[in-house]
């Protein structure tokens, strides 16, 4: 089942986007494209930690609030051998960085502002 919107894939047993609440259809035509553009956004980053809990506080606050994020190096602390023994986070990928756009720079900081102290 493919949404003909976004063009997503869902499993049997769906029938409708999550996202755009389009009925689902069996197949797309294929001259049929994307209904979006696909924008730029510049990234900064507001926290660096590897400390997997406060990562967490910190994506929950920015995701209560509508933030979009990125995770930067979250997923690689144990991809390498040495693991965050002793440092916090894998010394090969460094530590995690949450990142955002810069339109929500200001209201992320204020958000983070208790425990980036």
């Amino acid at each position: 089942m493919f949404c003909p919107k976004c063009r997503d894939e869902f499993i049997k047993g769906i029938t409708e986007c999550p996202d755009c609440k389009a009925p689902l259809v069996n197949e797309l035509s294929v001259e049929e494209g994307p209904t979006y553009e696909p924008i730029y956004v510049d990234l900064v980053t507001v926290m660096e930690s590897g400390d997997p809990g406060l990562i967490m506080v910190a994506k929950s606050l920015l995701e209560n609030a509508g933030i979009r994020y990125y995770a930067k190096g979250e997923t690689a602390q144990h991809l390498f051998g040495g693991g965050t023994i002793g440092t916090g986070f894998n010394p090969l990928t460094g530590p995690t960085q949450i990142k955002v756009s810069k339109v929500d720079l200001e209201e992320a900081l204020e958000l983070l502002k208790d425990i980036l102290e």
